[in-house]
């Protein structure tokens, strides 16, 4: 996967949430309009979206038809899918945090035919969280997002860090500055709080298209995972084995008082604490600093060299026991149980990933290859080269998008 300068990506990210607030304000204080603000425009993608979006799309030359002629029906074909599949964000931001509400959908429209095409132009695609329609009272992230994210004036309540709500309408992707053959809406802040206050791991998306006319011609639901399940409080409650001598009033509080002690920082007076801020962080496309290690293999690598009685696993601190965010119904790379997602099986122990970290692995953007178990034959490989398989084209020498949107279909139409 291509990854930008951290530099560029952080300089883009800042320049487009500055850019967003100013055209929400402009709407706020239009009479005209009650929609969520528009997503502005970029010459690239920010960093969290390019680090896990397709980046292997068609370029809109390469693609069919200019238009949509109004058709019936069932004429089309619909396939919408998370990036992820489950997104973390930190169950609360008073104190630190190590991701935000951030949760990116994409979409392809197919007209059907003895040569299937995607359709880009011509569409509108609106997309709408099920049974999860406000924000309030929810999350306190819109209380500390501007202090967090270094924003010029306070995120508006309901609206994520790119300007996209849990209602909307989805983009066509433009990666350097190149139209792709897909839809997007980045940035979506899904809590897994339904409106009824019941919790929900895989929260839902509806994604209707709308050809130039205004007519329906298609409709899906996609799952947009999200979990604040980490279960950092095993260990780093008061009475923890990680917070042995430390009683704030919070488990974030205990974190950053163990971190100021044995690293000599000053962590707590600098309350709320972007964790990617100094360590950097490929999910957010932080730099972080050159006297800390990055995210990934901090946390792997310190939590991997405790006594093995404490060395936690990856349930405790990936979502989770009532998640089970590891759904794979492929044997080997099932969960063992509901407490052992069976990680290892493919990503090796919490040593393995310290040590491949250490070595220059880049996380979020190298990952093992399913060529490790599935060899390449003559009708079919499996090898993508340097590309996540999930951002891939080709597999099965015939699928004219991205893989992670084809296994989604194959399995709700079977």
């Amino acid at each position: 996967m291509h990854i930008r300068a951290s530099a560029l990506a952080i300089t883009a990210f800042m320049a487009l949430v500055v850019a967003t607030l100013a055209v929400w304000a402009e709407d706020k204080e239009s009479p005209q309009t009650n929609s969520p603000p528009p997503l502005a425009a970029r010459q690239e993608p920010i960093a969290w979206t390019s680090m896990r979006k397709p980046t292997a799309g068609t370029p809109l030359a390469q693609a069919a038809p200019a238009a949509v002629a109004p058709g019936p029906l069932g004429a089309y074909t619909v396939i919408a899918w998370n990036d992820l599949g489950m997104h973390c964000i930190s169950p609360r931001f008073a104190e630190m945090c190590i991701l935000p509400p951030f949760n990116n959908l994409h979409a392809v429209v197919i007209m059907r035919g003895a040569s299937p095409q995607l359709i880009t132009e011509g569409l509108t695609l609106k997309y709408a969280l099920i049974n999860n329609t406000k924000s309030a009272g929810k999350s306190d992230f819109w209380t500390y997002a501007q202090p967090l994210f270094g924003l010029p004036q306070k995120l508006p309540l309901g609206i994520g860090l790119t300007g996209n709500g849990l209602t909307g309408t989805m983009k066509l992707a433009v990666v350097n500055m190149t139209p792709q053959d897909y839809f997007e809406a980045t940035g979506i802040p899904v809590l897994s709080i339904k409106d009824d206050k019941t919790c929900d791991a895989y929260q839902r998306a509806s994604v209707t298209v709308l050809d130039a006319t205004g007519k329906v011609i298609g409709t899906t639901i996609a799952v947009v995972p999200i979990s604040d399940e980490m279960n950092c409080q095993k260990c780093h409650a008061t009475g923890g084995v990680a917070a042995v001598g430390i009683s704030t009033p919070t488990m974030e509080g205990n974190i950053l008082t163990l971190h100021d002690l044995r690293e000599g920082t000053k962590l707590m007076a600098k309350r709320p604490v972007l964790c990617g801020s100094c360590h950097a962080d490929a999910a957010l496309g932080t730099p972080g600093n050159a006297n800390a290690k990055s995210m990934s293999y901090a946390m792997h690598n310190k939590h991997s060299t405790l006594a093995a009685a404490s060395t936690p696993a990856c349930y405790d601190c990936h979502p989770g026991a009532k998640t089970q965010c590891n759904r794979s119904v492929i044997a080997a790379m099932g969960p063992v149980s509901k407490i052992d997602p069976g990680c290892q099986n493919c990503h090796g122990d919490i040593k393995a990933m310290a040590a491949g970290l250490q070595a220059g692995r880049l996380p979020w953007a190298e990952e093992p290859k399913c060529l490790t178990c599935h060899p390449t034959t003559a009708n079919d490989t499996y090898d993508t080269g340097t590309t996540l398989y999930r951002n891939a084209k080709g597999h099965g020498n015939g699928c004219i998008t991205f893989a992670a949107g084809c296994i989604r279909y194959s399995r709700t139409t079977s």
